[in-house]
Protein backbone atom coordinates (compact mmCIF):
# COMPACT_ATOMS: atom_id res chain seq x y z
CA UNK A 1 0.00 0.00 0.00
CA UNK A 2 1.42 3.45 -0.85
CA UNK A 3 2.80 5.44 2.03
CA UNK A 4 0.30 8.28 1.50
CA UNK A 5 -2.50 6.01 2.72
CA UNK A 6 -0.70 4.97 5.94
CA UNK A 7 -1.43 6.77 9.15
CA UNK A 8 1.68 7.56 11.20
CA UNK A 9 2.49 4.68 13.55
CA UNK A 10 4.50 6.68 16.08
CA UNK A 11 4.37 10.17 17.44
CA UNK A 12 7.02 12.44 18.82
CA UNK A 13 7.73 11.76 22.50
CA UNK A 14 7.20 15.39 23.44
CA UNK A 15 3.82 15.70 21.73
CA UNK A 16 0.57 14.22 23.04
CA UNK A 17 -1.09 11.37 21.17
CA UNK A 18 -3.26 12.51 18.27
CA UNK A 19 -5.92 10.76 16.27
CA UNK A 20 -4.58 9.35 12.97
CA UNK A 21 -5.19 11.62 10.02
CA UNK A 22 -7.48 10.57 7.20
CA UNK A 23 -5.69 9.13 4.14
CA UNK A 24 -7.45 11.75 2.00
CA UNK A 25 -6.00 14.54 4.15
CA UNK A 26 -2.43 13.72 3.11
CA UNK A 27 -3.09 12.52 -0.46
CA UNK A 28 -1.74 14.72 -3.28
CA UNK A 29 -4.28 16.85 -5.11
CA UNK A 30 -3.56 15.16 -8.45
CA UNK A 31 -4.39 11.78 -6.96
CA UNK A 32 -7.68 13.08 -5.54
CA UNK A 33 -8.62 14.44 -8.97
CA UNK A 34 -7.91 11.05 -10.56
CA UNK A 35 -10.10 9.36 -7.94
CA UNK A 36 -12.90 11.83 -8.64
CA UNK A 37 -12.63 11.27 -12.40
CA UNK A 38 -12.99 7.54 -11.81
CA UNK A 39 -16.38 8.03 -10.12
CA UNK A 40 -19.36 7.76 -12.47
CA UNK A 41 -22.10 9.79 -10.76
CA UNK A 42 -22.07 13.38 -9.59
CA UNK A 43 -23.56 12.35 -6.26
CA UNK A 44 -20.50 10.18 -5.58
CA UNK A 45 -18.21 13.09 -6.46
CA UNK A 46 -20.21 15.34 -4.13
CA UNK A 47 -19.93 12.85 -1.27
CA UNK A 48 -16.18 12.71 -1.85
CA UNK A 49 -15.97 16.51 -1.72
CA UNK A 50 -17.86 16.61 1.57
CA UNK A 51 -15.29 14.48 3.39
CA UNK A 52 -13.07 17.47 4.23
CA UNK A 53 -12.19 21.01 3.22
CA UNK A 54 -8.89 19.81 1.79
CA UNK A 55 -10.60 17.29 -0.49
CA UNK A 56 -13.20 19.87 -1.57
CA UNK A 57 -10.49 22.38 -2.48
CA UNK A 58 -8.88 19.86 -4.82
CA UNK A 59 -11.90 17.97 -6.21
CA UNK A 60 -14.24 20.94 -6.73
CA UNK A 61 -12.66 21.43 -10.16
CA UNK A 62 -14.22 18.10 -11.22
CA UNK A 63 -17.55 18.67 -9.47
CA UNK A 64 -18.15 22.10 -10.99
CA UNK A 65 -16.60 21.52 -14.40
CA UNK A 66 -20.10 21.12 -15.86
CA UNK A 67 -23.02 22.96 -14.25
CA UNK A 68 -26.56 22.21 -15.49
CA UNK A 69 -29.39 24.25 -13.91
CA UNK A 70 -32.87 22.86 -14.52
CA UNK A 71 -35.15 25.43 -12.86
CA UNK A 72 -35.32 29.07 -11.90
CA UNK A 73 -34.71 28.13 -8.25
CA UNK A 74 -31.48 26.35 -9.15
CA UNK A 75 -30.42 29.30 -11.32
CA UNK A 76 -30.93 31.81 -8.51
CA UNK A 77 -29.24 29.76 -5.79
CA UNK A 78 -26.33 28.30 -7.75
CA UNK A 79 -25.44 31.38 -9.78
CA UNK A 80 -25.62 33.49 -6.61
CA UNK A 81 -23.26 31.07 -4.87
CA UNK A 82 -20.82 31.16 -7.81
CA UNK A 83 -20.84 34.95 -7.69
CA UNK A 84 -19.89 34.89 -4.01
CA UNK A 85 -17.35 32.07 -4.42
CA UNK A 86 -15.12 33.07 -7.31
CA UNK A 87 -12.69 30.30 -6.28
CA UNK A 88 -15.37 27.78 -7.29
CA UNK A 89 -16.68 29.68 -10.32
CA UNK A 90 -13.27 29.62 -11.96
CA UNK A 91 -13.60 25.84 -12.40
CA UNK A 92 -16.81 26.05 -14.49
CA UNK A 93 -16.10 25.17 -18.12
CA UNK A 94 -19.63 24.35 -19.29
CA UNK A 95 -22.78 26.14 -18.13
CA UNK A 96 -26.30 25.09 -19.18
CA UNK A 97 -29.26 27.31 -18.22
CA UNK A 98 -32.80 25.89 -18.40
CA UNK A 99 -34.97 28.28 -16.37
CA UNK A 100 -38.30 26.71 -17.32
CA UNK A 101 -40.41 24.73 -14.88
CA UNK A 102 -41.82 21.30 -15.61
CA UNK A 103 -45.06 22.53 -17.17
CA UNK A 104 -44.63 24.99 -20.04
CA UNK A 105 -47.81 26.91 -19.17
CA UNK A 106 -46.21 28.04 -15.90
CA UNK A 107 -43.15 29.58 -17.57
CA UNK A 108 -43.15 33.37 -17.46
CA UNK A 109 -40.90 36.11 -18.72
CA UNK A 110 -39.98 36.92 -15.11
CA UNK A 111 -38.24 33.56 -14.84
CA UNK A 112 -36.17 34.35 -17.91
CA UNK A 113 -35.44 37.82 -16.54
CA UNK A 114 -34.18 36.48 -13.21
CA UNK A 115 -32.00 33.82 -14.85
CA UNK A 116 -30.49 36.14 -17.47
CA UNK A 117 -29.82 38.82 -14.82
CA UNK A 118 -27.97 36.28 -12.67
CA UNK A 119 -25.83 35.14 -15.62
CA UNK A 120 -25.12 38.75 -16.57
CA UNK A 121 -24.03 39.60 -13.04
CA UNK A 122 -21.82 36.52 -12.77
CA UNK A 123 -20.13 36.97 -16.16
CA UNK A 124 -19.74 40.72 -15.65
CA UNK A 125 -17.80 40.11 -12.44
CA UNK A 126 -15.18 38.18 -14.47
CA UNK A 127 -15.81 35.05 -12.42
CA UNK A 128 -16.25 32.69 -15.39
CA UNK A 129 -12.79 33.13 -16.86
CA UNK A 130 -12.53 29.38 -17.68
CA UNK A 131 -15.96 29.06 -19.33
CA UNK A 132 -15.75 27.38 -22.75
CA UNK A 133 -19.36 26.34 -23.50
CA UNK A 134 -22.57 28.21 -22.69
CA UNK A 135 -26.12 27.03 -23.44
CA UNK A 136 -29.37 28.94 -22.98
CA UNK A 137 -32.29 26.53 -23.35
CA UNK A 138 -35.64 28.16 -22.60
CA UNK A 139 -38.88 28.81 -24.43
CA UNK A 140 -37.70 32.33 -25.34
CA UNK A 141 -34.50 34.33 -25.70
CA UNK A 142 -32.93 35.86 -22.56
CA UNK A 143 -34.99 38.74 -21.21
CA UNK A 144 -31.88 40.88 -20.69
CA UNK A 145 -30.17 40.90 -24.05
CA UNK A 146 -26.95 42.42 -22.65
CA UNK A 147 -26.27 39.04 -21.06
CA UNK A 148 -24.53 38.15 -24.34
CA UNK A 149 -22.31 41.23 -24.02
CA UNK A 150 -21.30 40.22 -20.48
CA UNK A 151 -20.46 36.70 -21.66
CA UNK A 152 -18.44 37.95 -24.63
CA UNK A 153 -16.41 40.39 -22.52
CA UNK A 154 -16.17 38.47 -19.25
CA UNK A 155 -15.45 34.99 -20.65
CA UNK A 156 -12.32 35.21 -22.82
CA UNK A 157 -12.19 31.45 -23.45
CA UNK A 158 -15.83 31.11 -24.58
CA UNK A 159 -15.85 29.20 -27.87
CA UNK A 160 -19.29 27.54 -27.95
CA UNK A 161 -22.63 29.36 -27.72
CA UNK A 162 -26.09 27.78 -27.87
CA UNK A 163 -29.38 29.63 -27.63
CA UNK A 164 -33.06 28.98 -28.19
CA UNK A 165 -35.50 31.14 -30.16
CA UNK A 166 -39.24 31.22 -29.62
CA UNK A 167 -41.94 33.65 -30.66
CA UNK A 168 -39.75 36.70 -29.93
CA UNK A 169 -36.91 37.29 -32.39
CA UNK A 170 -33.62 38.95 -31.36
CA UNK A 171 -33.16 42.67 -31.97
CA UNK A 172 -31.25 43.86 -34.98
CA UNK A 173 -28.52 45.25 -32.70
CA UNK A 174 -28.41 42.19 -30.47
CA UNK A 175 -25.06 41.32 -28.93
CA UNK A 176 -25.77 37.72 -29.84
CA UNK A 177 -24.48 38.46 -33.34
CA UNK A 178 -21.21 40.02 -32.10
CA UNK A 179 -19.37 36.81 -31.18
CA UNK A 180 -16.22 36.10 -33.13
CA UNK A 181 -14.09 33.04 -33.81
CA UNK A 182 -16.55 30.58 -32.29
CA UNK A 183 -15.77 26.88 -32.62
CA UNK A 184 -19.36 25.83 -32.03
CA UNK A 185 -22.82 27.37 -32.40
CA UNK A 186 -26.27 25.92 -31.77
CA UNK A 187 -29.68 27.38 -32.55
CA UNK A 188 -32.61 25.59 -30.88
CA UNK A 189 -35.97 26.40 -32.47
CA UNK A 190 -38.86 26.19 -30.00
CA UNK A 191 -42.57 25.72 -30.66
CA UNK A 192 -43.17 29.48 -30.56
CA UNK A 193 -40.82 29.95 -33.49
CA UNK A 194 -42.55 27.30 -35.60
CA UNK A 195 -45.92 28.84 -34.84
CA UNK A 196 -45.06 32.45 -35.73
CA UNK A 197 -41.80 32.63 -37.75
CA UNK A 198 -41.61 29.38 -39.67
CA UNK A 199 -40.77 31.26 -42.92
CA UNK A 200 -38.13 33.57 -41.44
CA UNK A 201 -35.14 31.94 -43.14
CA UNK A 202 -36.82 32.03 -46.56
CA UNK A 203 -36.38 35.81 -46.83
CA UNK A 204 -32.67 36.33 -47.35
CA UNK A 205 -33.12 40.13 -47.37
CA UNK A 206 -34.34 40.24 -43.79
CA UNK A 207 -31.85 42.26 -41.63
CA UNK A 208 -31.82 39.74 -38.77
CA UNK A 209 -31.07 36.94 -41.19
CA UNK A 210 -28.18 38.92 -42.69
CA UNK A 211 -26.59 39.55 -39.29
CA UNK A 212 -26.96 35.91 -38.32
CA UNK A 213 -25.45 34.72 -41.59
CA UNK A 214 -22.63 37.26 -41.39
CA UNK A 215 -21.63 36.04 -37.92
CA UNK A 216 -21.48 32.40 -38.99
CA UNK A 217 -19.65 32.80 -42.29
CA UNK A 218 -17.39 35.85 -41.89
CA UNK A 219 -16.57 36.11 -38.19
CA UNK A 220 -16.54 32.36 -37.41
CA UNK A 221 -14.55 30.78 -40.27
CA UNK A 222 -13.12 28.04 -38.03
CA UNK A 223 -16.48 26.60 -36.98
CA UNK A 224 -16.18 22.96 -35.91
CA UNK A 225 -19.67 22.24 -34.57
CA UNK A 226 -22.97 23.55 -35.97
CA UNK A 227 -26.45 22.71 -34.70
CA UNK A 228 -29.79 23.89 -36.05
CA UNK A 229 -32.27 21.85 -34.07
CA UNK A 230 -36.01 21.89 -33.49
CA UNK A 231 -39.04 19.65 -33.15
CA UNK A 232 -42.13 20.25 -35.28
CA UNK A 233 -44.39 18.46 -37.71
CA UNK A 234 -44.10 21.47 -40.04
CA UNK A 235 -40.37 22.09 -40.60
CA UNK A 236 -38.78 25.40 -41.51
CA UNK A 237 -36.62 25.90 -44.60
CA UNK A 238 -32.94 26.77 -44.05
CA UNK A 239 -31.58 26.15 -47.54
CA UNK A 240 -29.16 29.05 -47.06
CA UNK A 241 -26.95 26.78 -44.99
CA UNK A 242 -25.69 24.90 -48.05
CA UNK A 243 -23.92 28.07 -49.20
CA UNK A 244 -21.59 28.10 -46.20
CA UNK A 245 -18.11 26.60 -46.19
CA UNK A 246 -16.24 25.80 -42.98
CA UNK A 247 -13.07 23.78 -43.63
CA UNK A 248 -12.81 22.65 -39.98
CA UNK A 249 -16.44 21.49 -39.61
CA UNK A 250 -16.57 18.18 -37.71
CA UNK A 251 -20.11 17.90 -36.31
CA UNK A 252 -23.37 18.86 -38.04
CA UNK A 253 -26.77 18.45 -36.38
CA UNK A 254 -30.01 19.32 -38.18
CA UNK A 255 -33.43 18.89 -36.57
CA UNK A 256 -36.86 19.28 -38.14
CA UNK A 257 -35.63 21.66 -40.85
CA UNK A 258 -35.64 21.41 -44.64
CA UNK A 259 -32.29 21.99 -46.27
CA UNK A 260 -32.60 20.37 -49.70
CA UNK A 261 -36.00 18.77 -50.09
CA UNK A 262 -37.96 20.45 -52.87
CA UNK A 263 -37.17 19.73 -56.55
CA UNK A 264 -34.93 22.28 -58.18
CA UNK A 265 -31.95 22.61 -60.52
CA UNK A 266 -33.25 22.41 -64.07
CA UNK A 267 -29.80 21.20 -65.13
CA UNK A 268 -29.92 17.42 -64.55
CA UNK A 269 -26.11 17.22 -64.42
CA UNK A 270 -25.88 19.66 -61.47
CA UNK A 271 -25.57 18.19 -58.02
CA UNK A 272 -28.00 18.93 -55.26
CA UNK A 273 -26.86 21.84 -53.03
CA UNK A 274 -26.66 19.74 -49.87
CA UNK A 275 -24.73 17.02 -51.71
CA UNK A 276 -22.20 19.64 -52.80
CA UNK A 277 -22.08 20.91 -49.20
CA UNK A 278 -21.21 17.45 -47.87
CA UNK A 279 -18.53 16.94 -50.51
CA UNK A 280 -17.01 20.32 -49.56
CA UNK A 281 -16.63 19.18 -45.92
CA UNK A 282 -14.67 15.90 -46.07
CA UNK A 283 -13.66 16.14 -42.39
CA UNK A 284 -17.20 15.55 -41.08
CA UNK A 285 -17.13 13.02 -38.24
CA UNK A 286 -20.72 13.29 -36.99
CA UNK A 287 -23.92 13.84 -38.99
CA UNK A 288 -27.41 14.04 -37.49
CA UNK A 289 -30.50 14.38 -39.71
CA UNK A 290 -34.25 13.91 -39.53
CA UNK A 291 -36.78 12.71 -42.06
CA UNK A 292 -37.50 16.35 -42.99
CA UNK A 293 -33.91 17.30 -43.81
CA UNK A 294 -33.37 15.66 -47.20
CA UNK A 295 -34.81 12.84 -49.25
CA UNK A 296 -32.68 9.68 -49.00
CA UNK A 297 -32.53 9.12 -52.76
CA UNK A 298 -30.40 12.27 -53.19
CA UNK A 299 -27.48 10.61 -51.35
CA UNK A 300 -26.83 8.38 -54.36
CA UNK A 301 -25.05 11.30 -56.05
CA UNK A 302 -22.34 11.50 -53.38
CA UNK A 303 -18.84 10.72 -54.63
CA UNK A 304 -16.97 7.98 -52.72
CA UNK A 305 -14.42 10.28 -50.97
CA UNK A 306 -17.25 12.16 -49.25
CA UNK A 307 -18.05 11.26 -45.62
CA UNK A 308 -15.04 8.99 -45.46
CA UNK A 309 -14.19 10.17 -41.94
CA UNK A 310 -17.71 9.90 -40.49
CA UNK A 311 -17.93 7.70 -37.40
CA UNK A 312 -21.34 8.74 -35.98
CA UNK A 313 -24.67 8.98 -37.75
CA UNK A 314 -28.14 9.85 -36.51
CA UNK A 315 -31.17 9.72 -38.78
CA UNK A 316 -33.71 7.35 -40.30
CA UNK A 317 -32.98 3.84 -41.46
CA UNK A 318 -33.81 4.89 -45.04
CA UNK A 319 -31.10 7.55 -44.92
CA UNK A 320 -28.66 5.06 -43.43
CA UNK A 321 -29.36 2.59 -46.23
CA UNK A 322 -28.66 5.30 -48.83
CA UNK A 323 -25.35 6.25 -47.16
CA UNK A 324 -24.25 2.67 -46.58
CA UNK A 325 -21.80 2.36 -49.54
CA UNK A 326 -19.84 5.38 -48.26
CA UNK A 327 -19.74 4.68 -44.50
CA UNK A 328 -19.68 0.89 -44.39
CA UNK A 329 -16.15 0.68 -42.99
CA UNK A 330 -15.90 3.86 -40.89
CA UNK A 331 -19.20 4.08 -39.00
CA UNK A 332 -18.99 3.10 -35.33
CA UNK A 333 -22.13 4.68 -33.83
CA UNK A 334 -25.69 4.69 -35.19
CA UNK A 335 -28.72 6.38 -33.67
CA UNK A 336 -32.03 5.86 -35.47
CA UNK A 337 -34.14 8.88 -34.51
CA UNK A 338 -37.49 7.52 -35.72
CA UNK A 339 -38.99 4.34 -34.34
CA UNK A 340 -39.10 1.43 -36.78
CA UNK A 341 -42.67 0.36 -37.44
CA UNK A 342 -42.69 -3.44 -37.35
CA UNK A 343 -45.86 -3.43 -39.46
CA UNK A 344 -43.98 -1.73 -42.32
CA UNK A 345 -40.36 -2.84 -41.84
CA UNK A 346 -39.40 -6.16 -40.28
CA UNK A 347 -36.68 -6.46 -37.70
CA UNK A 348 -34.84 -8.85 -40.01
CA UNK A 349 -34.58 -6.16 -42.69
CA UNK A 350 -33.13 -3.66 -40.22
CA UNK A 351 -30.70 -6.29 -38.95
CA UNK A 352 -29.56 -6.96 -42.50
CA UNK A 353 -28.79 -3.26 -42.87
CA UNK A 354 -26.78 -3.17 -39.64
CA UNK A 355 -24.88 -6.30 -40.59
CA UNK A 356 -23.04 -4.30 -43.26
CA UNK A 357 -21.53 -2.03 -40.57
CA UNK A 358 -18.68 -4.24 -39.46
CA UNK A 359 -17.20 -1.70 -37.01
CA UNK A 360 -20.43 -0.80 -35.19
CA UNK A 361 -19.93 -0.58 -31.41
CA UNK A 362 -22.80 1.71 -30.29
CA UNK A 363 -26.44 1.44 -31.37
CA UNK A 364 -29.61 3.28 -30.42
CA UNK A 365 -32.76 1.89 -31.99
CA UNK A 366 -36.48 1.92 -31.22
CA UNK A 367 -39.29 -0.32 -32.45
CA UNK A 368 -43.02 0.31 -32.46
CA UNK A 369 -44.72 -3.04 -31.94
CA UNK A 370 -48.23 -3.62 -33.26
CA UNK A 371 -48.47 -7.07 -31.71
CA UNK A 372 -46.88 -8.95 -28.83
CA UNK A 373 -45.52 -11.44 -31.36
CA UNK A 374 -43.58 -8.88 -33.42
CA UNK A 375 -40.55 -9.18 -31.14
CA UNK A 376 -40.08 -12.91 -31.70
CA UNK A 377 -36.80 -12.77 -33.66
CA UNK A 378 -35.96 -9.12 -32.98
CA UNK A 379 -33.25 -9.65 -30.38
CA UNK A 380 -31.66 -12.64 -32.09
CA UNK A 381 -31.49 -10.69 -35.35
CA UNK A 382 -29.62 -7.86 -33.61
CA UNK A 383 -27.20 -10.34 -32.02
CA UNK A 384 -26.40 -11.93 -35.36
CA UNK A 385 -25.94 -8.60 -37.15
CA UNK A 386 -23.96 -6.67 -34.47
CA UNK A 387 -21.60 -9.12 -32.71
CA UNK A 388 -19.08 -6.37 -31.79
CA UNK A 389 -21.63 -4.15 -30.02
CA UNK A 390 -20.45 -2.59 -26.74
CA UNK A 391 -23.27 -0.10 -26.05
CA UNK A 392 -26.94 -0.77 -26.80
CA UNK A 393 -30.00 1.46 -26.32
CA UNK A 394 -33.12 -0.53 -27.22
CA UNK A 395 -36.73 0.67 -26.99
CA UNK A 396 -39.82 -1.39 -27.76
CA UNK A 397 -43.05 0.56 -27.33
CA UNK A 398 -46.82 0.20 -27.62
CA UNK A 399 -46.98 -3.54 -26.78
CA UNK A 400 -45.18 -5.94 -24.39
CA UNK A 401 -42.12 -7.42 -26.06
CA UNK A 402 -39.71 -9.51 -23.97
CA UNK A 403 -40.00 -11.61 -20.88
CA UNK A 404 -37.05 -10.36 -18.88
CA UNK A 405 -35.81 -13.78 -17.72
CA UNK A 406 -35.56 -14.84 -21.38
CA UNK A 407 -34.07 -11.49 -22.36
CA UNK A 408 -31.38 -11.75 -19.67
CA UNK A 409 -30.22 -15.09 -21.06
CA UNK A 410 -30.48 -14.08 -24.73
CA UNK A 411 -28.24 -10.99 -24.54
CA UNK A 412 -25.35 -13.23 -23.59
CA UNK A 413 -24.96 -13.43 -27.35
CA UNK A 414 -23.35 -9.95 -27.24
CA UNK A 415 -19.88 -11.02 -26.03
CA UNK A 416 -18.54 -7.44 -25.72
CA UNK A 417 -21.61 -5.63 -24.39
CA UNK A 418 -20.68 -3.29 -21.53
CA UNK A 419 -23.60 -0.85 -21.18
CA UNK A 420 -27.30 -1.43 -21.82
CA UNK A 421 -30.37 0.80 -21.84
CA UNK A 422 -33.64 -1.09 -22.22
CA UNK A 423 -37.06 0.58 -22.41
CA UNK A 424 -40.03 -1.74 -22.81
CA UNK A 425 -43.65 -2.27 -21.92
CA UNK A 426 -43.73 -4.64 -18.98
CA UNK A 427 -44.74 -8.15 -19.92
CA UNK A 428 -47.77 -9.46 -17.96
CA UNK A 429 -46.57 -11.47 -14.98
CA UNK A 430 -42.97 -10.21 -15.07
CA UNK A 431 -41.12 -9.43 -11.86
CA UNK A 432 -40.88 -5.84 -10.58
CA UNK A 433 -38.04 -3.51 -11.46
CA UNK A 434 -35.53 -4.60 -8.83
CA UNK A 435 -35.95 -8.34 -9.39
CA UNK A 436 -35.81 -7.91 -13.16
CA UNK A 437 -32.59 -5.93 -12.83
CA UNK A 438 -31.02 -8.62 -10.64
CA UNK A 439 -31.85 -11.22 -13.32
CA UNK A 440 -30.02 -9.18 -15.95
CA UNK A 441 -27.04 -8.52 -13.66
CA UNK A 442 -26.69 -12.16 -12.58
CA UNK A 443 -26.85 -13.51 -16.12
CA UNK A 444 -24.50 -10.93 -17.67
CA UNK A 445 -21.39 -10.32 -15.54
CA UNK A 446 -19.72 -8.38 -18.38
CA UNK A 447 -22.22 -5.55 -18.03
CA UNK A 448 -20.74 -2.62 -16.14
CA UNK A 449 -23.83 -0.41 -16.04
CA UNK A 450 -27.37 -0.73 -17.42
CA UNK A 451 -30.69 1.09 -17.33
CA UNK A 452 -34.11 -0.54 -17.24
CA UNK A 453 -37.31 1.41 -17.90
CA UNK A 454 -40.94 0.29 -17.87
CA UNK A 455 -43.34 2.44 -19.89
CA UNK A 456 -47.14 2.12 -20.14
CA UNK A 457 -48.66 0.42 -23.19
CA UNK A 458 -50.69 2.16 -25.86
CA UNK A 459 -54.21 0.79 -25.81
CA UNK A 460 -56.19 0.50 -29.05
CA UNK A 461 -59.41 1.37 -27.25
CA UNK A 462 -60.23 4.00 -24.64
CA UNK A 463 -58.96 3.27 -21.16
CA UNK A 464 -62.34 2.62 -19.50
CA UNK A 465 -62.83 -0.32 -21.87
CA UNK A 466 -59.23 -1.52 -21.82
CA UNK A 467 -58.75 -1.57 -18.04
CA UNK A 468 -61.08 -2.52 -15.20
CA UNK A 469 -62.37 0.75 -13.75
CA UNK A 470 -62.44 1.09 -9.99
CA UNK A 471 -64.20 4.02 -8.33
CA UNK A 472 -61.02 4.96 -6.41
CA UNK A 473 -58.97 5.07 -9.66
CA UNK A 474 -60.64 8.38 -10.46
CA UNK A 475 -58.82 9.97 -7.49
CA UNK A 476 -55.64 7.88 -7.02
CA UNK A 477 -52.43 8.26 -9.08
CA UNK A 478 -51.50 5.53 -11.51
CA UNK A 479 -47.95 4.48 -12.50
CA UNK A 480 -46.65 6.22 -15.60
CA UNK A 481 -42.96 5.34 -15.83
CA UNK A 482 -40.44 3.39 -13.75
CA UNK A 483 -36.71 3.76 -14.39
CA UNK A 484 -33.72 2.18 -12.69
CA UNK A 485 -29.98 2.77 -13.15
CA UNK A 486 -27.73 -0.04 -11.99
CA UNK A 487 -24.04 -0.71 -11.58
CA UNK A 488 -22.71 -4.27 -11.31
CA UNK A 489 -19.72 -5.20 -9.15
CA UNK A 490 -17.79 -8.44 -9.69
CA UNK A 491 -15.32 -10.43 -7.63
CA UNK A 492 -11.78 -11.43 -8.59
CA UNK A 493 -13.14 -14.23 -10.77
CA UNK A 494 -15.41 -11.92 -12.77
CA UNK A 495 -18.65 -13.18 -11.19
CA UNK A 496 -21.34 -10.63 -10.21
CA UNK A 497 -21.59 -10.23 -6.44
CA UNK A 498 -23.18 -6.83 -5.91
CA UNK A 499 -25.60 -4.48 -7.66
CA UNK A 500 -26.02 -0.80 -6.79
CA UNK A 501 -29.38 0.56 -7.96
CA UNK A 502 -31.14 3.91 -8.16
CA UNK A 503 -34.84 3.57 -9.05
CA UNK A 504 -37.37 6.28 -9.72
CA UNK A 505 -41.09 5.72 -10.23
CA UNK A 506 -43.40 8.40 -11.58
CA UNK A 507 -47.12 8.48 -10.83
CA UNK A 508 -49.60 10.68 -12.66
CA UNK A 509 -52.60 12.10 -10.88
CA UNK A 510 -55.94 12.03 -12.71
CA UNK A 511 -57.67 15.15 -13.93
CA UNK A 512 -54.36 16.78 -14.80
CA UNK A 513 -53.26 17.31 -11.22
CA UNK A 514 -49.62 16.70 -12.05
CA UNK A 515 -46.94 14.05 -11.65
CA UNK A 516 -45.20 12.90 -8.49
CA UNK A 517 -42.03 10.84 -8.22
CA UNK A 518 -40.46 8.46 -5.74
CA UNK A 519 -36.76 7.53 -5.66
CA UNK A 520 -35.04 4.61 -3.98
CA UNK A 521 -31.35 3.75 -3.59
CA UNK A 522 -30.10 0.37 -2.46
CA UNK A 523 -27.32 -2.20 -2.69
CA UNK A 524 -28.25 -5.79 -3.43
CA UNK A 525 -26.04 -8.82 -3.05
CA UNK A 526 -26.01 -11.24 -5.99
CA UNK A 527 -24.93 -14.84 -6.44
CA UNK A 528 -25.08 -17.78 -4.05
CA UNK A 529 -22.77 -16.17 -1.48
CA UNK A 530 -24.89 -13.18 -0.54
CA UNK A 531 -23.14 -11.24 2.12
CA UNK A 532 -20.55 -12.71 4.52
CA UNK A 533 -20.70 -16.49 4.85
CA UNK A 534 -21.55 -17.66 8.37
CA UNK A 535 -19.43 -20.29 10.08
CA UNK A 536 -20.34 -23.34 12.12
CA UNK A 537 -23.80 -24.85 12.30
CA UNK A 538 -25.45 -21.56 11.29
CA UNK A 539 -23.42 -21.43 8.11
CA UNK A 540 -24.28 -25.05 7.33
CA UNK A 541 -27.97 -24.43 7.93
CA UNK A 542 -27.87 -21.29 5.74
CA UNK A 543 -26.24 -23.31 2.96
CA UNK A 544 -28.89 -26.03 3.25
CA UNK A 545 -31.71 -23.49 2.99
CA UNK A 546 -30.07 -21.49 0.19
CA UNK A 547 -31.91 -21.31 -3.15
CA UNK A 548 -28.93 -22.01 -5.39
CA UNK A 549 -27.09 -24.85 -7.11
CA UNK A 550 -24.87 -25.27 -4.05
CA UNK A 551 -27.90 -25.39 -1.80
CA UNK A 552 -29.56 -28.03 -3.99
CA UNK A 553 -26.41 -30.16 -3.96
CA UNK A 554 -26.14 -29.83 -0.19
CA UNK A 555 -29.77 -30.86 0.29
CA UNK A 556 -29.24 -33.84 -2.04
CA UNK A 557 -26.12 -34.81 -0.11
CA UNK A 558 -27.99 -34.66 3.20
CA UNK A 559 -30.89 -36.66 1.73
CA UNK A 560 -28.51 -39.36 0.49
CA UNK A 561 -26.78 -39.38 3.88
CA UNK A 562 -30.19 -39.77 5.54
CA UNK A 563 -31.03 -42.71 3.25
CA UNK A 564 -27.66 -44.30 4.03
CA UNK A 565 -28.33 -43.81 7.73
CA UNK A 566 -31.72 -45.53 7.39
CA UNK A 567 -30.11 -48.38 5.46
CA UNK A 568 -27.46 -48.76 8.13
CA UNK A 569 -30.10 -48.79 10.83
CA UNK A 570 -32.02 -51.48 8.93
CA UNK A 571 -28.91 -53.60 8.46
CA UNK A 572 -28.00 -53.25 12.12
CA UNK A 573 -31.55 -54.16 13.19
CA UNK A 574 -31.56 -57.25 10.95
CA UNK A 575 -28.16 -58.30 12.32
CA UNK A 576 -29.36 -58.04 15.87
CA UNK A 577 -32.46 -60.09 15.10
CA UNK A 578 -30.39 -62.82 13.39
CA UNK A 579 -28.00 -62.92 16.35
CA UNK A 580 -30.87 -63.35 18.77
CA UNK A 581 -32.32 -66.21 16.68
CA UNK A 582 -28.93 -67.94 16.51
CA UNK A 583 -28.58 -67.59 20.27
CA UNK A 584 -32.01 -69.10 20.83
CA UNK A 585 -31.18 -72.15 18.62
CA UNK A 586 -27.89 -72.77 20.43
CA UNK A 587 -29.58 -72.49 23.78
CA UNK A 588 -32.27 -75.05 22.77
CA UNK A 589 -29.66 -77.51 21.55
Amino acid sequence: MPSIFRAPLTTAPSSPLKAPRSPFAIAPGDLLIEIALFLETRSDILNLCLTSNYVFANVSSVLYETVVLQSIEQCSLTLGMLHRRSDIARHVRQLVIRPQVKFRSLFSSMDGAAASAAVRKLAGAMCLDALVRFTWDAEELPYYEDMWFALRVGCPQLRYVATSIGAILPDLNSHLFDFQDLHGFALILKSGFYETHVDMFLDEDQPIFKRFWDMLTRRCPHLQELTLDGLSSVPTDIHFLVQGRWPDLRHLTLGDVCIDWFPRAPDPSAKRPFIAFLEAHPQLESLSLTRHTIQPLYFSALAPPALGSMTRFSGTHQQLAALLPLVRGSLKEVRLRDAVETREVSATAVAGLLRELTGLVRLKIAFTLHSMYDSGNLLRSLIQSCPMLRHLELTCGHKPSFQLDTFAKTIRGFPKLRTLSLTIVKYPGDAPLSLSASLIASSNPRLHTFTLTFIPPVYPVPLPFALPLHPLSLFLPFPQRATGRYEVGCDEHGLPVRMVGVERCEFEWPWGWGVMGRERRYVKELGPGRGRRRKGWRGLWALVMERSVAGEEMRMFLFCAFLAFLAGCGISANGVKKGMRVGEVVYQD
